[in-house]
């Protein structure tokens, strides 16, 4: 639960930096302004911390914390997406058999 918060803490970091972030990409890919405010620009975005970044942010599994195998629909793992269909938690759907 750990990496949950961790997680959690990033996407914070992210959605309080996110306009700024996107102001400074803007201004430095803008052609119309100068070569020496497109890299002051340019430098201000690398100053804001990458730990906002969101490349930075893992989708995890809401109830073990796992990073792999997520269904996004139900923001759980492909295990606990099993054991709570075996147990009739998610209603709706059925193990396939035929």
């Amino acid at each position: 639960m750990r990496k949950n918060r961790k997680d959690n803490q990033i996407r914070e970091f992210y959605k309080k930096n996110e306009q700024q972030r996107n102001v400074y990409k803007m201004l430095r890919q803008n052609s119309s302004l100068s070569m020496k405010e497109r890299i002051f620009y340019s430098d201000e975005l690398a100053n804001i911390a990458t730990k906002g970044s969101i490349c930075k942010i893992k989708n995890r599994c809401i109830v073990t914390g796992r990073a792999r195998g997520i269904i996004s629909e139900y923001k759980i793992s492909r295990l606990q997406f099993r054991e709570f269909v075996k147990l009739g938690l998610i209603t709706g759907i059925r193990k396939l058999s035929y």
